[in-house]
């Protein structure tokens, strides 16, 4: 099982209406985590918290509710998990910027004017099929740098040797792109080196800071800071074996740009892109996704 597919486990037990709303701990035993993994990858692959994604989703269903029945409100916050009218009413007030009486009076969804409410999340859709939305919080990192030839192999090698010495005690996060021969972001085909950034705590940049940067030891070619951002992001697989040029990567930068064009993102200049891996260690195709960053309000 893949981890989308256990991240999507999640998101469906949460969108059983027949049972109560789950709570963090019995999503991640849904998607056969420990509580800690599943906190980091559902942020990782969806962009949202457990806790916002199901506060947004109880009040979107709520909100359809209003909509479509003549329930009593307290009825609807009830099933929404809302113990008070009152703490129902500021809930939905800060989702939709009105009260839910005012909502159902102006018609809800068939205001435009109204926000939409946040839609179920169906990984395999919107990764695979499309785009979705993510903001990316400051991460701390230490990097890896290879250049040509087979740099990508090099800075993995530096990257695994780390990670070998450097236990974590939650899944980190890996994230790269092309550098140019000073170490700068690549932007074009033809590039001279690749960068791995990997997650990593304060203690662990420390330590990497003074380390000597040297070809036979598992040291870091610096630490960074990624900052934050709003990135359009799409999922890729593949393997190098079956197209060892790469093309896979190529045709999904591709398909990113379409659906860029069609949706009417604004690529936020100077561009800022990363490739992330997602289980890299799994066997299989490698799992990929890929961030580019959009200015904030995302559409012309």
């Amino acid at each position: 099982m893949t981890l989308y597919e256990q991240i999507e486990r999640a998101v469906r037990r949460a969108e059983k209406r027949d049972l109560p709303w789950p709570d963090q701990a019995e999503a991640a035993r849904e998607a056969g985590m420990g509580e800690r993994s599943f906190r980091t990858w559902f942020w990782a692959v969806t962009g949202h918290t457990w806790r916002d994604y199901l506060t947004r989703r109880r009040l979107a269903e709520a909100a359809r509710e209003l909509s479509s029945s003549d329930a009593p409100v307290l009825t609807i916050a009830l099933d929404a998990g809302y113990e008070t009218h009152e703490a129902f009413t500021r809930a939905f007030r800060r989702e939709f910027t009105v009260s839910p009486r005012d909502y159902r009076k102006r018609g809800g969804a068939m205001d435009p004017s109204l926000p939409p409410g946040l839609e179920r999340i169906v990984l395999f859709k919107e990764l695979y099929m499309g785009v979705i939305v993510k903001e990316l919080p400051v991460m701390k990192t230490v990097y890896f740098d290879g250049f040509q030839p087979n740099p990508e192999d090099k800075a993995k090698a530096l990257l695994k040797d780390w990670t070998a010495t450097h236990k974590a005690k939650a899944p980190r996060r890996v994230f790269g792109h092309n550098i140019d021969e000073k170490g700068n972001l690549g932007l074009c085909p033809e590039y001279a080196g690749y960068r791995f950034y990997c997650t990593c705590t304060e203690e662990e940049a420390a330590e990497a800071a003074g380390e000597a940067t040297t070809s036979g030891a598992a040291a870091a070619a610096g630490t960074a800071d990624i900052r934050g951002g709003t990135f359009v992001v799409t999922g890729i697989e593949g393997n190098f074996d079956d197209d060892p040029s790469g093309a896979w990567i190529g045709a999904g930068w591709e398909r990113m740009n379409a659906m860029m064009r069609e949706k009417g993102y604004r690529v936020k200049s100077p561009a800022r892109w990363f490739e992330e891996e997602l289980e890299s260690e799994k066997p299989g195709n490698l799992r990929l996704d890929l961030y580019l960053e959009i200015e904030e309000g995302a559409s012309r």
